[in-house]
């Protein structure tokens, strides 16, 4: 009785708490919250648009219906189904959330002053609709200190045939004396901006491919040149670094110098007029077809323009490069052969048979197989009912397909129809070859097969066992079960035990009652993904350090990576936050609300500081080193967040 009233209240508390958390949704009514990040952009520039469905259980996606004026690009969902605890200066609060948030990427299309329409969305059958947010769109003005150039190598391509993209940034040569200087070297601590969108990968689209990661592109082009205390030579590109560990070699983003070259151009007025050139190139591989937009680009700052009493005088600039267009088309119908697969590359193909030799109606397996490079997945099993070598002597079925590393599988199962068949026909198979831009057809080899005809049975195969002579007859009697017994004890038990059966039954209820309760206990205590992951933190921040400790010496970067993922992600799964772009600032901001100490606090950022400027041979501390140092902080670490979290 003791276990039926505790469960009775532990129930009774769960219903109160479901109630009272159904009433609080209940209380709060469903809403579309808008905001942008700013509301004055330069023509060309993007802006962070951001759309919270609240106090919604399973939204669907919002509509951006009338955005004709601007090329929305998803950044992708968020779901706001959590529950935050912080404790800050010893004060505990907590942020329940429900609904979802879905963030864009707006490129206005044109400039001027104007409203971005009010997005809707179905929630319950019902329509919500958000609020409108005027926008203002600044045109760049037009001049010739600055000029933006980009271009592909291709303006169209099949899917699989790669092509380049280029930018080139010409700034006007500096007046004077000054002339032998790089034009982007007089910009003290502010070196100008240019925002490149097809150099970052997160902006590429998905059946883009760039054969060169972004950090690849640009860590050589990083500026090791300075003047004065801030002062470097060269521009930002993207806001590299902003957020992030680049920081540590200034307080802005980082600084990038790509290759220049010094050239002359004729301006409006036709005179020939000096500039530096400085070029940027990505070479980018489509794997599906469509049209791909690259751009538009921006570039703003302060340049020098004309010496004025001994002393360089500067002008602000924007300047913008329009976005341009390269189609991946698909491939022509002109010339198609009727066993095209779908795939665009160089394959080649092989078939096996299973057993080579059977009896008509006996089953045998085909397996067909396609490798190579190019789009496999795209790669349709061939149509092989539709060869008349094949379906003259074979009955054939569906294929199953399936991919295995650089190949295609495709198994069909046959069953032969006829003895007059002496191999298994060569299977045909197309593609599109995008260095000839033309069909190839490849071909099996035939296969040699040996079927024989199926066997026929003669009467005298068929036997039957011989019946022995005892006579095991069944009667059936109309008198009922009754017919054949005369004592009734034949059809009772005289063996059971009511005291037995009492004692077993009462040892499974309490069995059932024992086990229940460990049940609801380790569900309450495991169900909480919060306080699982809060669990598991050191364990996991061990296995990064040890894939650290693999890395080390043969792949630098990825040992970097490994150690950083351990100290953010252990600070991350205690604080219960996420961890994705989690900044050494980030770090140290989810310390001090904690109440970490304040030197490990410091210790955190500098160890996190560190292992960025390692990617780029900004200090002298080897990776054994930070192996040791990290492997300390995390016992630090783990030890001080377990006692306050």
């Amino acid at each position: 009785m003791q276990f039926s009233v505790r469960t009775l209240v532990a129930s009774s508390l769960v219903l109160l708490q479901m109630a009272a958390a159904n009433s609080t949704c209940a209380a709060q009514e469903p809403e579309i919250v808008v905001e942008v990040d700013r509301q004055q952009v330069y023509e060309g520039e993007s802006i962070t648009y951001r759309i919270t469905l609240n106090h919604v259980e399973n939204p669907s996606p919002p509509q951006l219906s009338g955005f004709d004026r601007f090329q929305p690009e998803s950044l992708g969902e968020k779901s706001l189904n959590s529950q935050q605890i912080t404790i800050i200066n010893g004060r505990r609060s907590e942020i329940i959330r429900r609904g979802q948030q879905y963030n864009y990427r707006l490129t206005p299309q044109e400039a001027g002053q104007f409203n971005i329409p009010a997005p809707t969305a179905e929630v319950n059958g019902q329509t919500l609709k958000g609020r409108e947010v005027a926008i203002r769109v600044v045109a760049a003005a037009e001049q010739n200190v600055v000029l933006l150039e980009m271009k592909s190598s291709k303006a169209s391509v099949y899917p699989m045939q790669d092509f380049t993209v280029s930018l080139t940034v010409a700034v006007r040569q500096l007046p004077g004396e000054l002339s032998d200087r790089s034009p982007l070297s007089v910009q003290g601590s502010d070196p100008v901006s240019l925002s490149v969108p097809w150099l970052d990968d997160d902006q590429v689209p998905s059946d883009l491919v760039p054969k060169i990661a972004w950090d690849d592109v640009m860590n050589p082009l990083i500026s090791r040149s300075a003047g004065g205390r801030g002062a470097s030579d060269g521009m930002r590109v993207n806001n590299i670094g902003s957020q992030s560990a680049f920081s540590i070699f200034s307080r802005g983003a980082m600084v990038f110098l790509p290759p220049s070259v010094r050239t002359t151009r004729t301006n409006k007025d036709g005179d020939r007029v000096p500039y530096v050139e400085y070029t940027f190139e990505r070479e980018f591989l489509p794997q599906a077809s469509g049209t791909f937009s690259f751009g538009p680009v921006t570039m703003k700052g302060m340049f020098g323009t004309e010496i004025s009493d001994g002393r360089l005088d500067g002008e602000q600039i924007f300047a913008v490069a329009r976005a341009i267009t390269v189609v991946a088309r698909d491939t022509p119908l002109k010339g198609r052969p009727s066993n095209f697969s779908g795939g665009i590359g160089v394959f080649n193909v092989t078939a096996s048979l299973t057993p080579a030799s059977a009896s008509v109606g006996d089953p045998m397996t085909l397996l067909l197989r396609v490798r190579g490079e190019g789009t496999l997945a795209d790669i349709r099993p061939p149509d092989i009912s539709g060869i008349p070598e094949v379906s003259q002597f074979f009955r054939t079925y569906e294929a199953t397909e399936s991919t295995s590393g650089s190949a295609r599988e495709f198994t069909y199962s046959l069953r032969p129809l006829t003895a007059d068949v002496q191999q298994f026909p060569a299977i045909p198979v197309s593609y599109f070859d995008v260095e000839t831009e033309d069909y190839v057809t490849v071909s099996t080899v035939a296969i040699p097969v040996a079927i024989e005809p199926a066997r026929q049975l003669a009467a005298s195969d068929i036997v039957s066992q011989q019946v022995r002579s005892t006579d095991t007859r069944l009667e059936v009697s109309d008198a009922g079960i009754f017919a054949n017994h005369t004592n009734l004890q034949d059809l009772r038990a005289n063996n059971v035990s009511i005291g037995l059966w009492l004692v077993i039954w009462s040892g499974m209820l309490m069995f059932y009652g024992v086990a229940s309760l460990g049940i609801v206990r380790y569900q309450r205590i495991h169900s909480d993904p919060q306080e699982r992951r809060r669990r598991s933190a050191k364990s996991r921040a061990a296995e990064s350090l040890k894939l650290a400790e693999q890395h080390q010496g043969a792949a630098k970067k990825e040992c970097l990576d490994a150690m950083n993922h351990a100290v953010t992600g252990l600070i991350a799964d205690f604080s219960r936050v996420s961890e994705a772009g989690m900044t050494s600032h980030d770090a140290a901001t989810r310390l001090q609300a904690i109440g970490t100490d304040v030197s490990l606090q410091n210790r955190t950022t500098d160890f996190l500081e560190t292992c960025d400027a390692a990617r780029y041979g900004a200090t002298e501390k080897s990776t054994s080193e930070l192996l040791i140092e990290c492997e300390l902080l995390i016992g630090d670490l783990g030890r001080e967040l377990e006692k306050l979290c």
